[in-house]
C-alpha cells in the first residue's frame, strides 16, 4: 500500500516544505489535498496502478478490493497476476481436491499457515472421478473425467488467486483418467480415450495453449496403450518421462516433437503411485508408509531411509462400523487402511504426504498430513526428515463419512 501513497504524492507533486505563505487552516487544506487527489488517482493508468499492486501481499490486495469498483476488478484481472510472476512477489500455497467418502462429490481445500485445510469455492459441475489435473502459472485446470457415469470433454480452470471459477474450451476427445503436463509453455494430455478412439493414434494425444485457448491434436505419438499410468516433466530437461499400462517407459521432448521408447522397466515389483520431481530425481510412494527413489533414466527404485517413525504409524488399518437402525439390519463394516493416501512435492522442493487416521482416544476420523525433507548423503543414499506432521483436517464423531480421499494436491504460486 506504500507503494501506492508513494506514487499518488509524486504524481500529485506534493511538496514535503510548501511555502509558509501558503499555508492554510488544517481543515481547509485537507480538504484541499483530498479533493486534488482524488481526481489524479483516478485518471492513473491501469498498468500503473497494476504495478504499484502487484508489490503487495494477498491480505493487502483483499483490503484494496474493498475500496472501489475499479480495485476490485484489477485485484481480480489476469494482468495483476502476470506482473506479480514477472517481479517475483508471488507467494506460494498448497491446494488440495478431497473426496469425502461416501459423498461423491470432490471439494477444494487451501493449507493455511497453522497447517489446517481451508475450503474453497468449488465448481457444481467437477467431475466426480477420474480427472486429471495441471497447475499452469497461478491456477489449476481440471481436465477430463466421468460426469453422470459418462467420459467428458470438459475443462474447467481454478483461478487460485480470486478462488474463482472458469471453463476453458473442452477438448476434442472425451477422456477417463488422462495424463496431463505442462511443458515449455503448453499442457499436453495424452491417453484416457475409449477403445474406438484410439484406432485412430491422432486421438490419443492433445494439446492445450493457455495463451490462445485453443485445442489441436498431436499426430506425431507412437501407437501405445489406452493411458499412461505415471508421468512427470523434468523441468531443467524440458523432457516428460512415462509409463504405460504395459509397464513399458517412454521419453517425450516437446521441443523436437519426439516421442521414444526409452526400454527401462520399473527394477521393483508392487505399488508405485503418485510420481514427483524433486531436481533430477523421481519420487513416489510405496507401500506400508515406505517413499521410494530412482534416477529418471534407470527406474531403479531405493528407499528413503530415516522414515521409520512415519512407517511405524503407517502399517495397519482399522474397520469401520456404520449402524442404521432399521429393523435387524447389521451394521456395514469398512476397512480403513493407515498408509501413505497421496504423495507431491511442494515449492519448497519437500515431499508432502497425506495419510487416514484417527485422532487420539477417539473414533473420530482425520486426514494427517507431513511435510518431509530429502538430502543425498555419503554413498548415495536419500535421506528424508519430517519437518512437521500434523492432523490436517478432521471429521466429526458424528459425521457418516468414513475415509477422505486426497485426489490432487499442489503448489500453486499467487
Amino acid at each position: 500500500m506504500c507503494y501506492l501513497l508513494i506514487l499518488c504524492s509524486c504524481k500529485l507533486g506534493m511538496r514535503e516544505h510548501p511555502d509558509p505563505e501558503e499555508v492554510q487552516p488544517h481543515n481547509k487544506r485537507r480538504k484541499k489535498m483530498n479533493e486534488e487527489a482524488s481526481p489524479s488517482w483516478s485518471g492513473l493508468p491501469d498498468e500503473v496502478v497494476v504495478s504499484c499492486m502487484a508489490r503487495v501481499s494477498r491480505l493487502d490486495l483483499a483490503a484494496l478490493s474493498l475500496v472501489s469498483k475499479r480495485h476490485r476488478t484489477l485485484v481480480a484481472s489476469p494482468e495483476l497476476c502476470r506482473t506479480r510472476s514477472l517481479i517475483g512477489c508471488t507467494e506460494a500455497s498448497l491446494y488440495v481436491c478431497l473426496r469425502i467418502l461416501p459423498d461423491p462429490t470432490p471439494r477444494w481445500f487451501v493449507l493455511t499457515g497453522d497447517r489446517c485445510l481451508r475450503p474453497i469455492p468449488s465448481h457444481p459441475c467437477l467431475a466426480t472421478e477420474s480427472s486429471s489435473f495441471v497447475v499452469v502459472d497461478w491456477g489449476i485446470y481440471v481436465i477430463g473425467g466421468i460426469i453422470n457415469g459418462d467420459p467428458t470433454s470438459d475443462v474447467l480452470f481454478l483461478d487460485c488467486f480470486s478462488k474463482t471459477w472458469r471453463r476453458v474450451p473442452s477438448m476434442k476427445m472425451a477422456r477417463v483418467s488422462p495424463s496431463a503436463s505442462f511443458v515449455e509453455g503448453k499442457v499436453y494430455v495424452f491417453g484416457g480415450c475409449r477403445v474406438e478412439d484410439v484406432d485412430d493414434s491422432s486421438n490419443w494425444a492433445e494439446i492445450f495453449d493457455p495463451k490462445t485457448q485453443t485445442w489441436c491434436r498431436y499426430i506425431t505419438t507412437p501407437k501405445m496403450a489406452l493411458n499412461l499410468i505415471q508421468i512427470v516433466v523434468i523441468e531443467e530437461e524440458k523432457k516428460v518421462y512415462a509409463v504405460d499400462e504395459d509397464d513399458q517407459s517412454f521419453n517425450f521432448l516437446p521441443s523436437e516433437g519426439t516421442f521414444w521408447r526409452s526400454g527401462k522397466k520399473d527394477s521393483m515389483l508392487g505399488s508405485r503411485n503418485d510420481w514427483c520431481v524433486i531436481g533430477k530425481l523421481l519420487f513416489c510412494r510405496g507401500t506400508r508408509g515406505r517413499i521410494l527413489w530412482c534416477q529418471p533414466d534407470e527406474l531403479d527404485w531405493k528407499e528413503v531411509k530415516g522414515l521409520e517413525e512415519l512407517q511405524l504409524h503407517l502399517s495397519g488399518f482399522r474397520y469401520i462400523f456404520s449402524y442404521i437402525f432399521i429393523g435387524d439390519q447389521r451394521p456395514t463394516k469398512t476397512i480403513v487402511k493407515y498408509d501413505i493416501s497421496k504423495l507431491s512435492s511442494n515449492s519448497a522442493g519437500n515431499i508432502v504426504v497425506f495419510w487416514n487416521a484417527h485422532l487420539a482416544d477417539s473414533e473420530s476420523m482425520g486426514l494427517w498430513s507431513a511435510e518431509i525433507s530429502v538430502e543425498r548423503r555419503e554413498g548415495g543414499e536419500i535421506w528424508g526428515k519430517i519437518e512437521w506432521s500434523n492432523a490436517v483436517f478432521n471429521l466429526g464423531p458424528l459425521s457418516d463419512s468414513y475415509s477422505v480421499n486426497v485426489l490432487f494436491s499442489a503448489s500453486v504460486r499467487v
